[in-house]
């Protein structure tokens, strides 16, 4: 794999903060880790909202980020949103939209299932599927049961079957050719599975549709 790919996808792993921030933040005190994550992420993602409208309002700016930054940056993205503002936009309404346990696995998905599946695709995949390959997809879905497994055995507890049925989600969000970058769509789209499979209590779930705090506040 070229090396500023592998750059690009190891930049990712800067994604495991924001899980970090919610789950420790609550250890500290109730509510702080929502707070906490949610703010961090407002933060850069204006950042990210003011560097969007530099580069679109100015090409030299453009050109400027593209030449100094390829590591982190695709071609394809030089006169579209760049999936880092959309990465960072799906985490912060991954944590504004599902309760902490869903939001918190659902990122782990995004933060390691998606460069996994694109690694092994590029390196080892031989079987085409959808314009990827199987093996990549399946490398994609074993990333996202590893990084989501130890959630089951903390005081989060997402059934099992809750987290499987949110890595097969997000490995099938990842190879749909959708008009949506992935980095938006998978765990959005995991969030959203996991939420609705831990409604059902033959599936190991709690039996009511758990949302994040702010979700649950406005619906009290």
């Amino acid at each position: 794999m070229p090396e500023l790919k592998i750059k690009r996808k190891l930049f990712r792993s800067v994604g495991l903060l924001f899980p970090a921030l919610y789950a420790a933040g609550d250890a500290v005190r109730d509510g702080a880790g929502w707070i906490t994550a949610c703010a961090v992420l407002a933060l850069f993602l204006l950042i990210m909202f003011t560097v969007e409208y530099a580069r679109f309002r100015s090409p030299g700016v453009n050109r400027w980020l593209f030449s100094h930054f390829a590591a982190f940056t695709k071609e394809k993205e030089r006169q579209r949103t760049s999936s880092t503002t959309l990465f960072l936009l799906s985490c912060l309404l991954t944590i504004l939209i599902f309760d902490k346990a869903v939001a918190i696995a659902a990122m782990l998905m995004l933060v390691f299932g998606d460069p996994v599946a694109e690694m092994i695709g590029v390196r080892w995949g031989r079987v085409p599927l959808l314009g990827k390959t199987l093996e990549g997809t399946l490398g994609g879905l074993a990333a996202c049961l590893l990084a989501s497994a130890p959630l089951a055995a903390t005081s989060l507890g997402p059934a099992p079957l809750v987290l499987a049925a949110g890595a097969v989600a997000a490995a099938l969000f990842e190879l749909m050719p959708l008009p949506i970058d992935d980095n938006f769509s998978i765990p959005l789209g995991a969030g959203a599975v996991m939420t609705l499979v831990q409604a059902l209590p033959a599936a190991g779930g709690i039996g009511v549709v758990a949302m994040s705090p702010l979700l649950e506040g406005l619906l009290r």
